[in-house]
């Protein structure tokens, strides 16, 4: 009995790892960015490796409303169903939002767990400091706590009017949508 739920498992592991593998990871990220296009947002100049688990994307261009928004120089995806990651580096922000915050960020994570399933974790590093970003999809709330940098509290003061202070020295923001 045992040996039989041992096999069964096996094979059922086997088939699930297969079918990750073997998806058409470029086909679901032109799908992610076919739906995207209802919300004016378009990617283009990427170039994409599928990888037996996951998706490199490189040399990305990020435009919102026909406006330049973002240059991504890679960005890994992981897809393995219990948990989902991506990991962006070297993002460019466009000039036109240098006057809010510092245009270069360094490293992006974003991760999605099967045992948290109603949760999104965000984790960015950049001149502009450290940021952690929890997203509740089911609560519809945000909750970002940001350890600003020095060119951050200095040239950008105007930018962090909506955050409070936190009591470990940081920023933090809710916010429900």
């Amino acid at each position: 009995m045992v040996g039989r739920f041992l096999r069964f498992f096996a094979y059922f592991a086997f088939f699930v790892l297969a079918l990750i593998f073997f998806a058409p990871k470029a086909g679901m990220y032109y799908l992610l960015e076919h739906e995207l296009k209802t919300y004016d947002v378009l990617i283009s100049g990427e170039t994409l490796q599928e990888s037996g688990f996951g998706l490199n994307i490189k040399d990305a261009h990020v435009f919102v409303k026909s406006i330049e928004g973002a240059a991504i120089k890679e960005c890994d995806i992981t897809l393995l169903l219990l948990y989902n990651t991506i990991n962006a580096k070297e993002i460019t922000l466009s000039q036109s939002l240098k006057s809010f915050v510092p245009l270069k960020i360094d490293t992006v994570q974003i991760s999605h767990t099967i045992l948290n399933p109603l949760h999104i974790k965000l984790h960015a590093d950049g001149e502009f400091g450290r940021a952690e970003v929890s997203l509740h999809i089911f609560e519809k709330t945000l909750h970002a706590e940001l350890m600003p940098s020095e060119i951050m509290n200095k040239e950008y003061k105007n930018s962090l009017t909506e955050f409070t202070k936190s009591e470990n020295g940081g920023l933090v923001y809710d916010k429900s949508f």
